[in-house]
Parts: C-alpha cells; sequence; structure tokens
C-alpha cells in the first residue's frame, strides 16, 4: 500500500473522494433514449478520468497508435524527466531563503525560466512579493518551460525542414506533492544533439542534467534526456497506469489520483499527432483504426476536414470512399456513386452556441498593467476589431488557419485587387511552406518614387 500522502491531508483525499461520489452518482441518475430505444445512463457514455473503464482502454489505444505512428514515420524516442528546481520546494511554504541567496544577475537570469502572464500566471510578481506557490503554480512553472521547449530552435528547425514529432507528456508529483514531467519524444535521430542543446537550455535544472549512471545508457544521456530506449511505449504506460485507479473493482480515490484531482491537473497530455478524439469517438463504429484516418489525414489534408463547433467531419479517400458525420449522423458512402453503404445515428436538434453566462471571478494574480483583450466587432454586418478604444479592419490570420480553410480563403475568399500588400504576401507563403501552392515565395519592396510596395518573386 502506498503510504505517500504527496502533500495533502485526510481531509483532502476525503473532499476528493466526496466530489468523485457526487459526479458519479449524477451520472447514474440520469438517463436518455438511444436511437435504437435502449435507455443508457450518462456514465454509459462517460470517458472521465476517475469513472470510466473506457477511458483508460481509449488511452492506451491512442499511445499505441502515436507508437506505430512513430515507427512508421522512421522516428526515434527520447525518454525525458522534467523537474524543478529543488527552492521551488521552500516556495510553497512561503520559504525564500535559497532563492534570496542568489545574486541579482543569477536571478535575473533565472527569471526567463517563470512566468509572468495570463496563460500560465503572474508567478515572478508572486516571488517579488514573497507569496507562497501552490502545487498548481509549480505545475504551470513546468509547462511555460515545455511551452518554450517547444517553441524553440530545435522544434523549429523540425518543423522548418518538413520533419515529423510525437511526444506523450505525462504528469507526476514527487512524494512532496510537487510536479515533475515524463515525456516520450519520438523525432528523427539525427536531431538528438540539437534537441539536447534545447534541452539544456530550457530547463534548468541541474537534476535534469546529472550524467546517467544507467549500464544501458549511452555515453552523452542524462538522468533527464535518455536515448538508450528499448521499450518506450512501456516507458510512458508504466506511469499512465499508476495514475488510475482499479474501477473494475471499484477502488476508492487513493492519495496520488486525489492529487490530480484536488490540483486539476492533467494525466497525459500529447501532441496533435493523430485524429481529434473526439473524431475517432463518433466514427469508431464504422472505422475502428486510428491510424488509418490520421494516415488518411497526413497524406491527403485538403481531403480531410472536421470543426467541433458545427459537428462535423469528412474524410475521402482516393478510391472515392467518403466517411462523413454530420450533428449525430454516420454515413459512409462512394462520392463518385452516391450510394450510401451504411448510415448510423440520428440528426440532432441544432445547438444552441450561445455561451452561457456565468458569474465574474476576478482572478487573485492578474496584473494591473495588463493591456485590454480584442473585441470582435461588426458594424454594419462587416467584421472590425476592438482594441484600446480604437476599431481596425479585420484581417485573418493564415498561420492560423487549417489546410482546409487556408486554401478555400486563398483562392475563393481574398480579392488580391483590395487586400493589403503584407496579407496577400504573407498568406502566399503560408501556402507555399505547407504545400498547398506551386509557387516562389514573395518579398515586398518598396518603390520609393511611388510610395507603393511592390511584389518581388524569390527565385
Amino acid at each position: 500500500m502506498n503510504k505517500n500522502t504527496y502533500g495533502l491531508t485526510a481531509d483532502d483525499l476525503q473532499q476528493m473522494r466526496d466530489k468523485i461520489d457526487k459526479q458519479r452518482n449524477y451520472l447514474e441518475n440520469n438517463h436518455f433514449h438511444t436511437a435504437t430505444g435502449q435507455v443508457k445512463s450518462l456514465l454509459d457514455v462517460s470517458f472521465s478520468a476517475n469513472m470510466s473503464e473506457r477511458y483508460y482502454a481509449q488511452l492506451s489505444n491512442k499511445i499505441n497508435t502515436m507508437a506505430d505512428l512513430a515507427f512508421n514515420e522512421g522516428l526515434k524516442p527520447v525518454f525525458l524527466t522534467i523537474t524543478l528546481d529543488g527552492f521551488f520546494r521552500g516556495f510553497l511554504k512561503s520559504d525564500y531563503r535559497k532563492w534570496d541567496k542568489k545574486d541579482a544577475a543569477s536571478k535575473v537570469d533565472y527569471e526567463r525560466h517563470i512566468p509572468n502572464n495570463e496563460t500560465y500566471g503572474f508567478l515572478r510578481e508572486k516571488i517579488k512579493e514573497g507569496k507562497k506557490f501552490t502545487v498548481k503554480d509549480c505545475y504551470n512553472t513546468l509547462s511555460y518551460q515545455w511551452y518554450r521547449f517547444s517553441a524553440g530552435y530545435a522544434f523549429k528547425k523540425l518543423k522548418k525542414e518538413g520533419k515529423d514529432f510525437v511526444y506523450l507528456k505525462a504528469s507526476e508529483p514527487h512524494k512532496d506533492g510537487v510536479p515533475h514531467f515524463h515525456v516520450l519524444l519520438w523525432i528523427p535521430e539525427e536531431y538528438f544533439s540539437t534537441f539536447k542543446k534545447d534541452f539544456e537550455r530550457y530547463f534548468p535544472a541541474p537534476q535534469n542534467h546529472v550524467k546517467s549512471t544507467d549500464v544501458d545508457s549511452n555515453p552523452d544521456d542524462t538522468k533527464g534526456f535518455q536515448t538508450a530506449i528499448y521499450n518506450p511505449v512501456g516507458y510512458i504506460m508504466k506511469y499512465a497506469t499508476k495514475s488510475f485507479m482499479d474501477i473494475k473493482n471499484n477502488d476508492k480515490l487513493d492519495y496520488l489520483q486525489a492529487w490530480y484531482v484536488k490540483h486539476k491537473i492533467r494525466r497525459i497530455t500529447t501532441s496533435h499527432s493523430t485524429v481529434p478524439q473526439w473524431v475517432y469517438q463518433k466514427v469508431f463504429t464504422i472505422e475502428k483504426s486510428w491510424l488509418h484516418i490520421t494516415a488518411l489525414k497526413r497524406s491527403q489534408p485538403l481531403l480531410c476536414e472536421w470543426n467541433r463547433e458545427d459537428d462535423h467531419f469528412m474524410f475521402i479517400e482516393q478510391s472515392g470512399r467518403c466517411l462523413q458525420y454530420d450533428q449525430g449522423v454516420l454515413t459512409l458512402s462512394y462520392i463518385n456513386t452516391n450510394i450510401i453503404i451504411r448510415q448510423t445515428g440520428e440528426l440532432k436538434d441544432k445547438r444552441d452556441n450561445t455561451p452561457r453566462a456565468l458569474p465574474q471571478t476576478p482572478s487573485t494574480w492578474k496584473n494591473p498593467h495588463t493591456p485590454n483583450k480584442t473585441i470582435d466587432t461588426f458594424i454594419d454586418g462587416e467584421h472590425f476589431l476592438y482594441r484600446d478604444g480604437q476599431v481596425f479592419n479585420f484581417t485573418p490570420q493564415p498561420v492560423r488557419m487549417s489546410d482546409f480553410d487556408l486554401w478555400n480563403y486563398y483562392h475563393e475568399e481574398m480579392d488580391i485587387e483590395t487586400v493589403n500588400a503584407h496579407h496577400y504576401a504573407h498568406t502566399h507563403n503560408e501556402m507555399v511552406n505547407r504545400g498547398l501552392l506551386r509557387a516562389d515565395p514573395i518579398t515586398l519592396k518598396a518603390d520609393l518614387e511611388s510610395e507603393l510596395w511592390v511584389y518581388d518573386y524569390e527565385k
């Protein structure tokens, strides 16, 4: 029996058990009728990590799918263990003695590894004021470091050269509740050294970079960066398995699972390498292979689309086989014959997309100097942006569009005669970079005599 409490008290554990019991009771006692007349409870269709047997089964399926995808792409595994510096343990108790011993230059240099924004929290402000950190603050610090790592040179170089990558990130607590990450990352083997340099740059804790003492490790491996991986799926499943309780045997929530629930920490986070899980859950009744529809999306991006808000997706294969889902109805057909092979489900009522009104809960650590956010504004049917008391013309951002939306926007919606020259060049180059347009990139040069921008196609 695990005697570690991970920083929780017996009262914390009981509160989390009561919380899960209330959720389970609600799901068990709310029922609906299926299209075939069956009566099911919400628990029957739930994928809750703490209440549903199906969640772990689907997670295992996704992990195996991503491993198969990485193997098919010829990627090699790297196992990362990411921890925080020891002085963060003091932050949990308002103990800043180790931090105060650092000289001013070291503090300034280290602060870039600590978030200070709305997404991850204004934690530098907390440190300056000597406020007590929470476990979630430590988790957000690690997440911020991972964000900077994933946006760093190694990943950019990989994407620029058109290479693939896959990762699975598991969160786990130390005995005192401070979180750390285990990451299984698949990348091309020739990028190992590049990624290791970025790993050393973005994860400053000394424990991450201690020389590995494992007998089977490679000479350059550290405890945080290991390349001698012989059972990659087993590595990550070991950490995923112990974070879930045995629902089949009706086990109660223990301290480890309660740690995830209390601090609202995700057990597993993955790269967007596969088709989204909500799509697979709906297409499963006809297409069992998550790997197949993912491979289709990667090989034929313009023939695949999905939109969760519209409750719709479509996958078209070169053979003409078409899988389409629209608001509850899943259809298998061949587009060149218009013959429906199979159809399941029933059409749902149109969803009300009006956002639910929620009471405003002001953030405790909101920076008073944060600028106003941009607000979408419609004037006489035209789309504008409102910010800081001014109205600006709305310009779509191609880099945020899906391949399908970008292709439609470039060929159908954008008026080359009236569009801003910079925006046209940016959209054109984004099409070229994604392989959606066979053309030369554009640079803009100023014509000083006419004070206009002119296009210059790179040869």
